[in-house]
C-alpha cells in the first residue's frame, strides 16, 4: 500500500489551486469559493428556516401560537395556486426571464386582473367562513400578490443578470439581504398587542415574503452545484466533497443554537432567543454566501444562444425523458425505503428505557456516511453509474433483510447491538449511492440539452404534477397499516414487546419493499459515461467550441478507449 507523501500532496494542492487538473474544469480555489459561499447560503437558509410557518414550529406556533388548523388551510391555499404557476416559473427560469412579447403581455393582462380580484378579496367579508379560516378572502388575497410579485422578482433579476452570471447565481447573491431583513423584522413584531387575525395576517404575510426569497435562495445551491463541470467524474467528486463543507455550518448552527438559548429565560420558546440568533448568525451566512461569485457555471452554449422554451415543448421533452422517468419513480419510493431508521428510537425509549441515549446512539450510526461519501468517486471511476446504483442498493437490501431477522432475537439490548452494527454497514453503502444517485440529475441535463437543443434544469420539475399527488397517496399506506396492528394514538401501547416488535417489524418489511422498488428502475438506466461523452462532444459542435481536446482528456481520465469515444 503507498505511503502518504505530505510533500506530493502539499504541491499537488499548489498546482491546482488556480489551475485544474488537465482534461478538467475546476481549481481548488473555485470549488473552495463555491463550498464556503454555499455553507453561508445554507446557514442563512437554516435560520431563517426557524420562522417556518406552521402551528408547530417554535416561533410562529409556539410563541406566536398561530393555529395548526390555520397554518393547514393557509398551506393548502399556497399548494393549489403553487401548482398552476409551476409551469410559468418553469419557464421563466429556462428562458432565462427572456419571455416572448406574447407570453409577457398575457402575465401583464392576467398579474393585472388578479391584483384587482384581489383587492376585491381583501375588501369582501367572509364571516360565514370563520369556521374554516378567519378572514379566508385576506389570506387568498395575500397569497395571489406575493406570487405575481415574485414571479416578477424572477423574470426582472434573471433578464437582467443570468445572461453574463448563469441561472442559479443571481438568485444566490441578491436574494439573501431582503430574507434576512423581512426575518430580522418578523422577530420584532410586537405580536403580543396584537389580534390573532392581524397577527395570523401579518405573519402569513411576512413569512410568505420570506419564502419568495428563500425558495430560490437555498434551493439554487445544489442546482448550481450540477453545473460547475460538465465532466462526469470531475462532478463526482464535486458530489463526494461538496456536502462535508455545504453542511459544516449548519451542523454547528444545530449544536450552538440550542446552547444559546439556555441563557434565555424559557430558552427557544423565548422570542428574545431569536433576535440575538437570527442577525447575528443570519448575517455570518449573508456575507460568507457572497463568495459563491466567485464560482462559475459551465454551460455549453453559443454565446449568442437565446433560450426559446414554451410550455407545450418543456411538458413534451420532459414526460418523454425516460431518465427523468427512472429516477422519479425510484425516488418515489424512498418515502418507504428509510422507515426503518424510526426503530432503533422505539427499543430505546420503549425496550430499554435508555431514551437519553436516542441521540447519540443515532449519531453514531450515521458515522460511516462521510468515508462512504469520499469512496463514491473510485465506485464510478471503476464501474458505470448504473452498475454501482444497482451493487450499492443490492448490499443495502442485503442488509435490509438482517435487520429482519433481528426482530427474532431475545432481548433488546442484543436487537440494539445488531442494529447499530448493521446501521454502520447501510449507512456507508447508502451515502456512497445516494452521492452517485445525486450526480445522475446534471447528467440527464446535459442528455436533455443535448435532446431538445434547450437546457431544462426548472421545467424537470414539472414532474411534481405527477410524483407529489402519488407521493400524498404513498404516504397514507403506513399510517393505515399500523392502524391494522392497532397503533393508532396511545403510543404507550409499545410497551408491549410483542406490539413493539409487530409495529418494529411492519417498519422494516415495509423498508425493504421501497429499497427494493427503488432499486428496479435503475436496470433500464443506460446513459453510460461513453453515451455521455459523446454528447458533451456534439454539444460543443454545436456551440462551435473545440470539441476535441477537453473532452478527449476527460475520456482517457475515465478510462474510455478512444475508439468507443469515437464512436457516433
Amino acid at each position: 500500500m503507498a505511503k502518504f507523501n505530505a510533500r506530493e500532496f502539499a504541491g499537488k494542492l499548489k498546482a491546482n489551486w488556480k489551475r485544474p487538473n488537465e482534461g478538467e474544469y475546476l481549481s481548488i480555489k473555485e470549488f473552495m469559493f463555491f463550498g464556503l459561499g454555499g455553507m453561508g447560503i445554507y446557514t442563512l437558509t437554516d435560520v431563517v428556516g426557524l420562522l417556518g410557518f406552521s402551528g408547530t414550529a417554535m416561533v410562529t406556533g409556539m410563541i406566536f401560537q398561530i393555529s395548526i388548523m390555520d397554518t393547514y388551510v393557509i398551506g393548502i391555499i399556497g399548494t393549489v395556486i403553487g401548482f398552476l404557476t409551476m409551469p410559468l416559473n418553469a419557464l421563466i427560469t429556462d428562458n432565462l426571464g427572456m419571455l416572448s412579447p406574447r407570453l409577457m403581455k398575457t402575465i401583464h393582462i392576467v398579474s393585472a386582473a388578479l391584483t384587482a380580484a384581489s383587492f376585491v378579496l381583501w375588501l369582501l367579508p367572509s364571516a360565514g367562513l370563520d369556521s374554516v379560516l378567519k378572514d379566508l378572502f385576506k389570506h387568498v388575497a395575500i397569497k395571489i400578490v406575493c406570487t405575481i410579485s415574485g414571479i416578477y422578482l424572477s423574470i426582472y433579476v434573471l433578464k437582467f443578470f443570468a445572461k453574463k452570471y448563469g441561472k442559479f447565481k443571481p438568485h444566490m447573491v441578491l436574494f439573501g439581504l431582503p430574507m434576512l431583513i423581512l426575518a430580522t423584522l418578523f422577530v420584532f413584531l410586537p405580536y403580543k398587542d396584537m389580534r390573532y387575525a392581524t397577527k395570523l395576517i401579518l405573519t402569513h404575510l411576512v413569512t410568505n415574503l420570506i419564502t419568495t426569497f428563500s425558495g430560490p435562495y437555498g434551493g439554487n445551491v445544489e442546482k448550481m452545484q450540477g453545473l460547475l463541470t460538465p465532466n462526469p467524474q470531475e462532478r463526482m467528486r464535486i458530489y463526494a466533497i461538496a456536502p462535508m463543507l455545504l453542511g459544516l455550518m449548519r451542523s454547528i448552527f444545530g449544536i450552538v443554537f440550542p446552547v444559546i438559548a439556555t441563557f434565555f429565560a424559557d430558552g427557544q420558546l423565548n422570542i428574545a432567543t431569536y433576535r440575538l440568533i437570527i442577525p447575528a448568525f443570519g448575517l455570518v451566512g449573508l456575507l460568507q454566501g457572497f463568495l459563491v461569485i466567485k464560482a462559475k457555471e459551465r454551460v455549453i452554449q453559443p454565446k449568442d444562444f437565446k433560450p426559446k422554451v414554451n410550455i407545450g415543448k418543456a411538458l413534451k421533452e420532459v414526460f418523454s425523458n425516460k431518465y427523468l422517468w427512472i429516477r422519479n419513480i425510484s425516488n418515489l419510493f424512498g418515502v418507504f425505503a428509510g422507515m426503518f431508521q424510526g426503530t432503533l428510537g422505539w427499543m430505546l425509549l420503549y425496550g430499554t428505557r435508555l431514551e437519553w441515549m436516542t441521540g447519540i446512539m443515532l449519531n453514531l450510526s450515521y458515522i460511516t456516511t462521510t468515508p462512504g461519501q469520499l469512496i463514491a468517486p473510485w465506485f464510478t471511476k471503476r464501474y458505470s453509474k448504473r452498475a454501482s446504483i444497482l451493487g450499492l442498493k443490492g448490499v443495502v437490501l442485503f442488509f435490509q433483510l438482517g435487520f429482519l431477522a433481528m426482530i427474532f432475537l431475545p432481548g433488546d439490548v442484543t436487537k440494539i447491538i445488531i442494529f447499530m452494527i448493521f446501521s454502520l454497514i447501510t449507512s456507508f453503502f447508502n451515502s456512497t449511492q445516494g452521492v452517485i444517485s445525486a450526480s445522475l440529475l446534471p447528467d440527464i441535463w446535459d442528455y436533455q440539452q443535448w435532446r431538445s437543443g434547450e437546457r431544462m434544469e426548472a421545467s424537470t420539475d414539472l414532474f411534481g404534477y405527477i410524483t407529489t399527488p402519488l407521493g400524498l397517496l404513498l404516504g397514507y399506506v403506513t399510517p393505515y397499516m399500523l392502524k391494522r396492528v392497532g397503533l393508532v394514538r396511545d403510543w404507550d401501547i409499545l410497551y408491549d414487546d410483542g406490539i413493539r416488535n409487530q409495529v418494529i417489524m411492519l417498519h422494516i418489511i415495509v423498508s425493504i419493499i421501497g429499497a427494493l422498488l427503488m432499486t428496479l428502475p435503475f436496470i433500464f438506466y443506460d446513459l453510460t459515461p461513453e453515451k455521455h461523452q459523446r454528447m458533451i462532444r456534439e454539444l460543443r459542435e454545436r456551440a462551435g467550441e473545440d470539441s476535441g481536446a477537453p473532452e478527449a482528456q476527460n475520456a482517457a481520465a475515465e478510462g474510455i478507449p478512444a475508439e468507443k469515444e469515437a464512436q457516433a
